[in-house]
């Protein structure tokens, strides 16, 4: 019963459900159609049948007298069958001159305003319906002489039958052109929704720990294959997300064993020296040092995190790019000199951007620091700030080491370091927290460089709009 109802509930069912409707719901407005249309045309054929007659009797009497019309008329209702056909002819006062066998038409009177329009010339139909007779009769009133009406009228059984015949024909081709319907309809759902289903297994094949598996792809180009592709490609990503959770992980607890070890050590130092002078100062001296490292890890981890996550607005105001990266270079100077390296410094005009000058003198506090770290000594440091259309640009060269062509992509990751070995100071979090500043800015970082002759690192934020020179200024409230 539980398989039963999941069959029901399955959107390939639902499709089935749907095809079927609709082309029975189009089969029938078809059927419909064509029955409205038959029927219309076998009773015109009708109609046209006995107003043919209408105009044969009438040209009889013209040439032959009453008793011949009469003799004509009964032998045409027992040739056709008496309870087929009658023929009455009636004068404008509605009395009966020429009358068949009535038997089978005892309900069949005479209609009275028909009858008077058939004497102006015109022929008029009506249908006679009564509950004894099977079928219906179909009825004409037409001049056949000066004051001679004739009422004709014949059994529609024909035309009965032959409708009941189409109902009964297309009733089952109905039936089972929506069965067949159906099947084609469950086999195009299935076809359809088999990527679905290939996807579906992929899934659960990955949430079982498969992380090595993908959904194959028919190359049909369709919508299920780019659904297959972009699953493939969220896995790709999800692993890559994975194996940079580990390496951040790995990262951090390489960074927190360090101060910790470093810690330990001090204090067994210190036990080995209890009663020493100044011991327990130089303990504490190394558990401060080592905490503020700590602490100074992980308030830039949670710095970055809350940056990204916009969890930290921004107390925007209009600042100068020039000038912060002039107070910058001034902080960054003395420690350019003691390592041999010139720090050169082209500022530019008009740069003003709508920004927290704190965070983003932080954040070209990181860049900069990092450009001296990797730069030897008798190195260059160019910083360059410039303009373009309505961003600004701060250019930051160095004359370092480079970075490798495979090291780029990761320079601003978590935790990266260029320098494997670690020989270099820092956590690997300064370029992380630059670049989410800069982007909570709108605004980015990017890097180019050439292994063995430095590299490059290019600021971008937008500028301030300036106001339009005609209505902005004669109308602050805009």
């Amino acid at each position: 019963m539980k398989n039963r109802k999941s069959r029901i509930r399955s959107v390939a069912f639902r499709l089935t459900v749907m095809y079927a409707l609709i082309c029975a719901v189009s089969l029938l407005a078809v059927l419909v159609a064509s029955y409205l249309a038959l029927q219309g045309t076998l009773q015109h054929r009708l109609n046209e049948g006995l107003t043919s007659e209408i105009g044969e009797y009438a040209a009889l009497l013209e040439t032959q007298d009453i008793e011949v019309l009469r003799d004509v008329l009964e032998h045409e209702a027992v040739s056709e069958g008496t309870d087929q056909v009658f023929f009455r002819v009636l004068n404008t006062a509605g009395d009966e001159v020429i009358s068949t066998d009535m038997t089978a038409w005892d309900d069949v009177y005479v209609n009275r305003p028909y009858l008077l329009t058939a004497a102006e010339g015109r022929t008029v139909f009506e249908t006679h319906r009564h509950q004894s007779r099977p079928y219906p009769v179909r009825i004409v009133y037409g001049r056949i002489g000066a004051g001679l009406i004739l009422q004709l009228g014949e059994s529609t059984a024909s035309n009965v039958e032959t409708l009941q015949h189409f109902r009964r024909v297309f009733g089952l081709g109905t039936i089972g052109f929506v069965l067949c319907s159906m099947i084609v309809g469950m086999a195009m759902a299935r076809r359809a929704l088999s990527g679905v289903r290939r996807v579906t297994q992929g899934a659960r094949a990955i949430s079982s720990g498969g992380w090595d598996c993908r959904v194959p792809v028919s190359h049909r180009n369709d919508e299920i294959d780019e659904l297959a592709v972009s699953f493939n490609e969220m896995v790709e990503r999800i692993q890559a997300l994975f194996r940079e959770l580990k390496e951040v992980t790995d990262d951090i607890a390489h960074d927190l064993r360090t101060p910790v070890t470093r810690m330990r050590a001090a204090a067994e130092a210190a036990l080995v020296r209890v009663g020493e002078p100044g011991n327990d100062e130089d303990l504490a001296g190394h558990i401060v040092e080592e905490c503020d490292q700590l602490h100074d890890l992980i308030n830039t981890m949670l710095e970055i995190s809350e940056t990204e996550a916009g969890a930290r607005p921004l107390v925007r105001e209009h600042n100068d790019i020039s000038m912060i990266v002039e107070d910058v270079c001034e902080l960054f100077e003395s420690a350019a000199e003691d390592k041999g390296i010139a720090l050169n410094l082209s500022l530019g005009e008009g740069l003003v951007v709508d920004g927290e000058a704190k965070r983003l003198t932080r954040a070209f506090a990181h860049i900069l620091d990092n450009a001296i770290k990797y730069t030897e000594s008798g190195g260059t440091i160019t910083v360059e700030c410039t303009r373009t259309d309505e961003v600004a640009g701060v250019a930051v060269r160095d004359t370092g080491a480079g970075i490798a062509e495979e090291d780029l992509d990761n320079v601003f990751a978590r935790f990266y370091r260029v320098d494997k070995s670690r020989t270099k100071g820092g956590n690997g979090l300064g370029l992380s927290l630059s670049r989410a500043i800069l982007r909570a800015h709108g605004g980015n970082v990017t890097v180019t460089s050439v292994l063995g002759e430095g590299s490059t690192f290019t600021v971008t934020i937008p500028l301030v709009k300036r106001r339009k020179e005609s209505g902005d200024d004669q109308n602050p409230a805009l």
